[in-house]
């Protein structure tokens, strides 16, 4: 084995005789031939590759994406198990203590794969670009920091949930309380609420949030330097404020608290305990889902070592685009066209001549559901017993009949819509409380990313012209 292994790592470093690595893997392979059977009973399982090469798992599988490595499937299962003399020769290649971990196999956590292909031997359905401890959808199970969604969204308050998303850890009363008053006290430096008027109180609401960033920014950069808490809370409390009312920029809720400063500046209710309840459940729901568009969005700009307002800011707009953010604002379109008089049929039927699914259903990482679309669900019923249920009807109806249409289950973004809209926001503040309880899980993400960051650059796969030569045109 020795032998064998010297051979194909000084072909690997020894790249400059054409398809030399492919002749020093055939050459190796071809002294095994004689010995299939016991070479089949030294296969290792994930975890035994990856801690055998002192790899995680994420960097395991970016090999096999690469062709660096080759994965075997069990004949029975689904489980991917890999040759010991395949990673005991690349573990010469890669591993630290050799010395030689350097350009050619760079760790999975710094890579970003655009387009890579599905396959038999991937375990994925989308792309592993990052590793993170923020949040995790396994089996169809989401959970926020390890803990499932469910609890989550039972018992604990936005703040608390935020705090916990920031620093990994369940926090105390006191930090709870201070979060919440930085909330409550809140009041828009002038110069922000200029910026804002200059927006305009008919501008779209994800637009006013947006239009908060830089401003918040620029009056940042002549305050006292903040540690990346601090700034996380400036952000977080400034963004109900750009949602509030006209001329109430500085509004003080009694109790405090996001739920709260929603329910009273934008919704214009009474915040009653058991709306607050409601309203932080909603905000928990959404505030995390690991890495979709804008979340990454966030990643990218902060990975160039933008500021904080850069990063949230790249989130936002990634929400204007009505693939990712306009969810909500189609799923209002649909209910007014029922209220209206329109038939429940009839408004498919539409949706479907335009090749389009149903706004609010489906999910790819959700086949069977989406578990947060189930909690709300619950919660709206809760509701529409204080509220009137004429909403929640409309709601019911137009699920059962999406289902025997598309056999599509809703998703975060349609009982999110409903709760919203029961509690007395107006239209077109759905799409926006979802980005507010969305900014928890962006700063998550943009302060994990700071604390161990790496310039994220994509690669893409080239379908283009082959390589030809510009002074032979028109020969």
């Amino acid at each position: 084995m020795t032998s064998d292994l010297i051979y194909l790592c000084t072909a690997v470093f020894n790249l400059n005789t054409k398809g030399s690595l492919d002749g020093a893997v055939r050459g190796w392979r071809h002294l095994h031939v004689g010995n299939r059977t016991s070479d089949r009973a030294q296969m290792l399982t994930a975890a035994e590759a990856a801690g055998a090469l002192g790899v995680k798992l994420g960097t395991l599988y970016a090999y096999v994406s690469r062709g660096w490595l080759k994965s075997y499937r069990r004949r029975i299962g689904r489980q991917a198990l890999y040759r010991r003399a395949d990673i005991e020769a690349l573990r010469g290649v890669v591993t630290p203590e050799r010395g030689r971990r350097g350009r050619s196999l760079p760790d999975a956590s710094s890579w970003v794969t655009v387009a890579q292909p599905k396959s038999a031997e991937t375990a994925t359905s989308g792309v592993i670009v990052a590793e993170s401890g923020v949040s995790s959808i396994i089996d169809g199970r989401l959970a926020y920091r390890g803990y499932p969604i469910e609890e989550v969204v039972e018992h604990a308050s936005f703040e608390e949930v935020c705090l916990l998303l920031w620093n990994g850890e369940r926090p105390s009363a006191d930090e709870i309380a201070a979060l919440r008053a930085e909330i409550r006290d809140a009041r828009m430096p002038p110069q922000v609420a200029s910026a804002l008027s200059a927006v305009g109180e008919d501008a779209p609401p994800l637009l006013r949030l947006a239009a908060v960033m830089p401003a918040l920014a620029a009056w940042d950069s002549r305050q006292a330097p903040r540690s990346p808490i601090d700034r996380a809370k400036l952000v977080i409390s400034h963004l109900p404020l750009a949602l509030a009312r006209q001329r109430q920029y500085g509004v003080r809720p009694d109790h405090g608290g996001m739920a709260e400063r929603l329910l009273e500046s934008v919704a214009g209710t009474s915040a009653a305990e058991w709306e607050v309840i409601a309203m932080d459940r909603v905000l928990v729901a959404c505030a995390e889902h690991e890495l979709n568009a804008s979340t990454f969005a966030a990643r990218v700009v902060a990975s160039t070592g933008a500021d904080l307002f850069a990063s949230v800011l790249s989130a936002l707009c990634s929400l204007s685009g009505p693939i990712h953010g306009g969810a909500c604002d189609r799923i209002e379109e649909l209910f007014a066209r029922i209220v209206a008089g329109a038939r429940i049929g009839d408004c498919l039927d539409a949706i479907t001549r335009e090749n389009r699914l149903p706004p609010g259903f489906g999910h790819a990482i959700y086949p069977n559901g989406d578990p947060r679309a189930v909690l709300l669900r619950k919660h709206a019923e809760t509701i529409a017993r204080r509220k009137g249920r004429k909403l929640l009807d409309i709601a019911l109806r137009i699920e059962e009949a999406v289902w025997k249409r598309e056999r599509l289950r809703p998703n975060l973004d349609f009982y999110l819509t409903v709760s919203a809209r029961m509690l007395g926001f107006p239209r077109g503040i759905p799409a926006a409380v979802f980005a507010v309880g969305r900014s928890a899980g962006w700063i998550a993400h943009v302060l994990e990313q700071y604390a161990d960051n790496r310039l994220i650059r994509p690669r893409m796969r080239y379908r283009g012209s082959p390589l030809r030569h510009w002074n032979s045109w028109g020969d």
